[in-house]
């Protein structure tokens, strides 16, 4: 593991242990609910424990999402609701819960009414592994290294630009495009889903390779450009993709390196590109470049 991976990996973990130190510490004795249902901090559920997401946190997550009305929010192991209740409330955006306990989605319910949300927000009883979220544009968690893993590639499949949030655990190779650790003691990751830009790229000619074509290989949000001469490969560039949009720096061997951004169309066959010379955007002539 490279130094940079192990002093990230780090900081998570101490953060985490502070957060949880502090939770535990000042929450031990501390039951949640309403007076229809009292919940102990840290009750057993089905795959974890149950604890709280605080308002600070759940805030700071949905703005880092740059959560709007437009938004359909997805809150995987939703507890007592306050992620979507907030998502409603504050940013009035349209959300759902799913949570497996079913005194938590009833007590969420009652939680919607009373902050005047229910007709934005609904909560199922179900195991969010069985859930069908594809139609969401953001989704947070609050669960677990474990589970985070295991949800991890459906996150992934998710529609480039949607935005998932975690409370505390990250999504293992898959790096965090912002780390939100403002709040004090707490920290929460953010990801955007990445379109999907893996595999060989029909070029112009004028563009100054010796190929028509470039492969991109994609590992998550870092793609690497590689192109192949007299059956060698030979890596020439690496860049980012964050949703549909997608830069990145050629190196040539008889030129500049070139610099472009651009945005992959929503069926994933074509790039549409321009040079990042520092012109106005629209004096700048776009490039295409076709999967093959």
């Amino acid at each position: 593991m490279q130094e940079s991976e192990r002093q990230r990996r780090g900081f998570l973990r101490k953060a985490g242990f502070a957060f949880s130190s502090c939770t535990l510490i000042s929450c031990a004795s501390s039951n949640y609910g309403d007076d229809l249902y009292r919940l102990q901090l840290a009750s057993a559920g089905k795959d974890v424990m149950w604890m709280p997401s605080s308002r600070a946190i759940s805030m700071a997550m949905l703005q880092a999402a740059k959560t709007e009305a437009s938004d359909l929010v997805y809150d995987l192991g939703s507890g007592d609701g306050i992620i979507p209740i907030l998502a409603a409330q504050y940013f009035g955006a349209k959300a759902i819960g799913i949570e497996y306990n079913a005194d938590l989605v009833e007590l969420s319910k009652r939680h919607a009414v009373r902050a005047g949300v229910a007709d934005r927000v609904s909560f199922m009883k179900a195991d969010l592994f069985q859930v069908d979220f594809s139609d969401a544009s953001v989704v947070t968690l609050y669960l677990g290294e474990s589970l985070n893993a295991k949800l991890a590639p459906r996150l992934e499949q998710l529609r480039p630009g949607t935005r998932v949030l975690s409370n505390r655990f990250d999504l293992g190779s898959w790096r965090p495009d912002q780390v939100i650790a403002h709040v004090p003691n707490e920290l929460a990751m953010l990801w955007v889903v990445p379109a999907r830009v893996s595999g060989r790229w029909r070029i112009p000619a004028d563009i100054g390779l010796e190929s028509d074509a470039i492969e991109l290989v994609q590992s998550h949000q870092i793609i690497e450009l590689r192109t192949t001469n007299q059956g060698l490969t030979h890596p020439i560039g690496e860049g980012k993709v964050s949703g549909s949009d997608i830069e990145f720096e050629i190196q040539r061997k008889h030129a500049p390196s070139l610099r472009l951004k651009g945005t992959a169309s929503p069926d994933g066959k074509r790039l549409s590109l321009q040079t990042d010379s520092g012109l106005d955007r629209s004096q700048v002539p776009l490039i295409h470049w076709d999967r093959i």
